[in-house]
């Protein structure tokens, strides 16, 4: 009788039976072993796993909670300087309105001044032409008088010439 492949997928486990009793009664206890082990494996992968997890969980908290703080710092000091910039801003402005009244009354200053000066100016020329036709006049004066007060060279010469012929006259 020959088998063929149908016959024996057909055949009674008979023999597989008998030959899983002979594995577990040789091999049984190891591999109930092995499969303590594999279980308690696979608990320690659980166990590891959900502590690696939870400590992942933590550090991803605490990043995050660092995250939120550095954010709120961040947004703090974006805050604060925006304020300050802001009170810059209005500092330089008034500043700015400052400068340019000063400026106005320098100019308007100048422009004072000036007109000031000019008009020193034209009062001291004034005054000063005044003095010089005062001194003018007195050098007129002084000239005059010295005219009058003084002996002229020619009528000495001829006084003194009649006196010389009166004399030599009343001699002879």
């Amino acid at each position: 009788m020959t088998t063929t492949e149908a016959d024996l997928d057909f055949a009674p486990p008979v023999q597989d039976k008998n030959l899983d009793m002979v594995r577990n009664i040789l091999f049984g206890e190891q591999a109930r072993e092995n499969e303590k082990r594999l279980a308690n494996l696979e608990r320690f992968v659980k166990v590891w796993t959900n502590s690696v997890r939870d400590e992942m969980r933590k550090n991803m908290d605490s990043v995050n909670h660092e995250i939120h703080m550095l954010q709120d710092l961040l947004d703090q000091e974006a805050k604060a300087r925006m304020a300050d910039t802001a009170t810059a801003r209005k500092h330089f402005e008034h500043s700015s309105k400052g400068i340019e009244n000063l400026q106005r009354q320098l100019q308007s200053s100048d422009t004072i001044l000036n007109e000031r000066i000019t008009e020193e100016s034209k009062l001291l020329s004034q005054i000063m032409e005044e003095q010089r036709n005062d001194l003018l006049n007195q050098l007129k004066q002084a000239t005059e008088q010295l005219r009058q007060d003084k002996a002229d060279r020619k009528m000495l010469a001829s006084l003194l010439e009649s006196v010389s012929h009166q004399l030599a006259g009343d001699k002879a």
